[in-house]
């Protein structure tokens, strides 16, 4: 496995940071929540307007590491809450409870100087598993020479339901190059004119790269929130057993609140 990379980033109420806080400030929350890397612009927003409709109640430090880290971190008891872009998984700790917060669609994605407009499933599995090498073979396509394969970290939740969804259960090809966030996943697709990769619909939708139709269907949000592209998948929040306390309220506020749906329907869909 090629390196995985602890990405982190936490926030904080204004007047935690760099300033003395006043002594009611002790009766602040701290919600711990790690994992995920392509649910974390979605969590970082219902956080920051949770901070603003429940001021001086909670503050978040939130980090990122693949949907895996956060499984483990919240079994571990090291975090409140786990960030999880997969579905849960037979080998997944016993206890874990997995609240549906959300729904994105998973796209094939090519560079902008190869816009390759559809592939069909057969044709996504033979990229993805090694089968099929050169863009010469694809249809569409105006790259040249070999496909460049670029895949995610094994911790990926986004891997675990790419190779559900869209390859038939069958695994990326050990060939790919690998890396540790959705972030990092679209800059190397930028940059690499003959690469093919995958990344949630909020990376493909931001128009730096070039989303690649399934079976005729485009991937982007309008598609995922219609429901007629079939690569959609959930985020969860996890928690290790039923959720209680700042937990259990931040969650709630994420199922029934209208804020927490109105964010959730700028780029995902809500879970109905």
């Amino acid at each position: 496995m090629s390196r995985i990379r602890r990405l982190s980033l936490a926030f904080a109420v204004a007047g935690v940071l760099g300033v003395a806080a006043p002594a009611a400030a002790s009766a602040i929350t701290t919600i711990t929540i790690s994992g995920a890397t392509a649910s974390y612009p979605l969590v970082s927003l219902l956080a920051q307007k949770y901070v603003k409709t429940h001021p001086k109640k909670v503050k978040f430090k939130i980090t990122q590491g693949g949907a895996q880290i956060g499984v483990n971190d919240v079994a571990a008891g090291r975090v409140s809450i786990g960030d999880v872009s997969r579905d849960p998984l037979a080998a997944d700790p016993a206890g874990l409870v997995f609240y549906p917060i959300a729904k994105y669609g998973i796209c094939v994605i090519t560079n902008k100087s190869n816009p390759v407009p559809n592939l069909t499933q057969s044709q996504v599995i033979a990229l993805f598993t090694g089968k099929s090498r050169s863009w010469s073979a694809v249809p569409g396509a105006t790259a040249s020479g070999t496909v460049d394969l670029i895949s995610r970290t094994s911790v990926a939740g986004v891997l675990t339901n790419f190779q559900t969804l869209l390859l038939a259960g069958k695994k990326v090809s050990t060939i790919a190059a690998e890396e540790p966030s959705e972030g990092l996943m679209r800059q190397k697709v930028e940059s690499d004119p003959n690469s093919i990769g995958f990344v949630s619909n909020y990376q493909s939708d931001k128009g730096t790269v070039n989303a690649v139709g399934l079976n005729g269907v485009a991937c982007n949000k309008s598609t995922v929130q219609g429901g007629s592209y079939s690569g959609t998948a959930r985020f969860y929040e996890v928690t290790k057993g039923k959720a209680t306390g700042a937990s259990s309220a931040f969650i709630g506020w994420i199922e029934k609140a209208a804020a927490a749906k109105k964010i959730i329907s700028t780029q995902w869909l809500p879970i109905s």
